[in-house]
């Protein structure tokens, strides 16, 4: 018998034993063509009050024996899926696992008449036993916002009509979709949607004119961090919440760095599928 197989000296589960920040490349198909991308893995199993120990070599065996597979032919979610199912079954004695990958995905913008190439963070994850699993897909993207209090308040002050002056801040919008199967939903849908929810997007390159025009264009579109996830929201389900099964949660959170306050601004609002299903999608023009 192996040290793991015998007893704990205390009879207590764990909930939660393997490695963490596993590093990876993952090719993937995308609309660019094939994508190489870094990940970091983290993989998890349940061990039960019986055991002293997980055979923890076993977590890279789960990641080594994907390598056999094209990787170029299987989406994120699917190869975050196949590791969950392949821990389970190089651990027969655990009857759950945890597997998140965290990487930088490149999503193609356009907005204003500007377009790019921008680095999102993705992190996907799938817990659960071997019957019942939950899916979950976040994307983040930077943008910024225009206080649309400061600039009324400038505009009286002056007396004047159009974009006044405001506020101006650099935000983190999140969106995150749960599901209870596999499901597939594109990264720069869901990218695109949440860009689309901010005053404007945050563009690696911008040439003068570019610049001057992505400013005039965000003091057109100002907007507390409300307003941001309530779109944000609403534009996720628009776009793809119809494909999502019975059950599914649509989720939105910003982080917004405030530049004339110490603290900063949070935000979240979510929804289920029955939840949203009733809103009116024929407002989001953009």
């Amino acid at each position: 018998m192996e040290i793991q197989d015998r007893s704990p000296e205390y009879p207590l589960p764990v909930k939660r034993v393997g490695f963490r920040g596993v590093v990876r490349r993952v090719t993937i198909k995308s609309p660019l063509g094939p994508l190489q991308l870094t990940a970091l893995l983290d993989l998890f199993v349940e061990i039960s009050e019986e055991r002293k120990g997980a055979h923890l070599s076993r977590n890279v065996d789960a990641i080594n024996l994907l390598q056999s597979i094209p990787e170029e032919s299987w989406s994120l979610e699917g190869y975050v899926d196949a590791i969950h199912s392949e821990l389970l079954d190089l651990h027969p004695y655990s009857s759950s696992a945890s597997v998140r990958l965290r990487t930088t995905y490149w999503a193609p913008l356009r907005a204003y008449g500007i377009e790019g190439v921008e680095p999102v963070r993705v992190t996907l994850k799938v817990t659960g036993t071997r019957d019942s699993k939950i899916y979950t897909t976040s994307v983040t993207v930077k943008g910024l916002t225009v206080c649309p209090s400061a600039q009324a308040s400038i505009s009286e002050m002056l007396r004047q009509e159009g974009p006044s002056p405001s506020h101006v801040q650099k935000v983190l919008l999140t969106g995150t979709i749960v599901v209870p199967k596999l499901v597939v939903i594109r990264i720069e849908d869901i990218a695109s949607s949440l860009w689309s929810s901010l005053s404007a997007p945050a563009f690696t390159l911008l040439k003068k004119q570019q610049e001057a025009r992505l400013v005039l264009e965000a003091f057109k579109n100002p907007k507390f961090a409300e307003d941001v996830v309530r779109e944000a929201t609403a534009r996720m389900w628009c776009r793809f919440g119809r494909l999502l099964p019975n059950g599914s949660t649509i989720r939105a959170e910003v982080l917004s760095l405030e530049s004339i306050h110490p603290q900063n601004v949070y935000a979240m609002t979510y929804g289920t599928t029955k939840e949203l299903k009733d809103l009116d999608c024929a407002t989001l023009t953009r």
